[in-house]
């Protein structure tokens, strides 16, 4: 790899790290989702700086040009990082249903309540 495209790499990256950190600061980004993209910038970065290491890997892929390697690796975590996401959508959604159906019992009881107590006026006068 040259060592333009390294440094230019390495540069993109510490750019990204920062945001990622910049975003976890003013809470905007959950630490357990801004540590998967920081440690997956992490190893990028190692990858960057010591190629020899994405040809070994290629080689213990059986796959013969590292950078199919890189895209494979990068396509793997693309695809855990949908999942995970989607496993999050969903227990929110869920979530989001039940809170729901909590409201609309607490209204349906708050409406009851003044009901009974718009037809029985002693109850207004016992409470006061």
């Amino acid at each position: 790899m040259l060592i333009n495209l390294r440094i230019i790499m390495l540069v993109v990256m510490a750019i990204m790290l920062v945001f990622f950190v910049t975003m976890l600061r003013k809470q905007k980004l959950d630490l357990k989702y801004c540590l998967v993209w920081i440690f997956a910038l992490l190893g990028i970065a190692v990858l960057c700086i010591f190629p020899v290491l994405l040809d070994k890997i290629s080689v213990l892929l059986g796959i013969g040009v590292p950078v199919n390697a890189l895209f494979l690796v990068c396509i793997v975590f693309l695809v855990c990082i949908c999942i995970s996401l989607t496993v999050v959508v969903s227990r929110l959604s869920d979530r989001l249903r039940k809170l729901t159906q909590n409201i609309a019992i607490l209204e349906g009881e708050a409406e009851k309540e003044k009901q009974k107590q718009d037809r029985d006026p002693t109850v207004e006068k016992e409470n006061e």
